[in-house]
């Protein structure tokens, strides 16, 4: 089933997984609010705060959740000159679970149709 876009498509612990492979993180914050502040800046001891080359969602008070960091320098956005979205990872899902099925009901009606074979020699 799909939940609409920007749905996540892995869970939290691969994401989390995910994310600390790449050789510049060194921590991930489960559950960090949306707007990066003094406090959590400080308490992370966050040098720099990077985002993609998506948009930038205010936050829920309409205000840059990112204004603190750019304030300081600290922000800096991102381009990964990549061209895949999330809507293609999905199709893509969607596609090869489609192909796999199949692939599947043809093995089972095989395997169904010997079984019936063979238990009728048997009798």
């Amino acid at each position: 089933m799909y939940a609409g876009h920007n749905y996540p498509i892995m869970n939290l612990h691969e994401r989390v997984l995910s994310v600390l492979a790449c050789r510049y993180v060194s921590e991930v914050v489960i559950g960090a609010p949306y707007s990066v502040d003094k406090a959590l800046m400080d308490h992370f001891k966050i040098d720099l705060v990077l985002h993609g080359n998506t948009p930038v969602m205010p936050a829920e008070d309409g205000s840059d959740p990112y204004a603190y960091p750019k304030s300081l320098g600290k922000f800096k956005q991102i381009n990964s000159d990549n061209k895949l979205t999330t809507s293609m990872i999905v199709e893509r899902i969607i596609e090869n679970r489609q192909q796999f099925m199949k692939r599947n009901e043809k093995k089972e009606k095989k395997e169904l149709d010997y079984i019936e074979k063979n238990s009728s020699l048997k009798a």
